[in-house]
């Protein structure tokens, strides 16, 4: 899935102790880092859509892939991963689901 015509349906819970200010998921301007668990692979996102975050409390968000070069094949439906900002954990997910998006001229 090296193309980056999909969207990372998951849910995030965002850690208090590492952030003093939740991020604003619905800005198109929030690009940490995901990393799956028990992987050291840095897996840039952007996301775009999401409930407002309160500290600890699980809840749904949307992303998207930013790197051509980066194979995100191992980011599927019920992968756990890590949120990085730097070398900070701020917060943990898991997808739920990909959204493969309909290209023209493809079946």
């Amino acid at each position: 899935m090296s193309d980056l015509d999909f969207t990372i349906f998951c849910t995030v819970t965002f850690f208090s102790k590492k952030r003093r200010n939740p991020p604003n998921l619905n800005n198109g301007k929030y690009c940490p880092h995901l990393v799956i668990k028990g992987s050291d692979q840095l897996l840039g996102v952007n996301f775009i859509d999401g409930e407002d975050v309160i500290f600890g409390k699980q809840i749904g968000a949307n992303a998207l892939p930013l790197y051509e070069n980066v194979d995100y094949s191992d980011l599927r439906a019920g992968t756990e991963f890590l949120i990085m900002e730097g070398e900070n954990i701020v917060g943990e997910g898991i997808v739920k689901e990909i959204f493969q998006h309909k290209t023209y001229g493809s079946k």
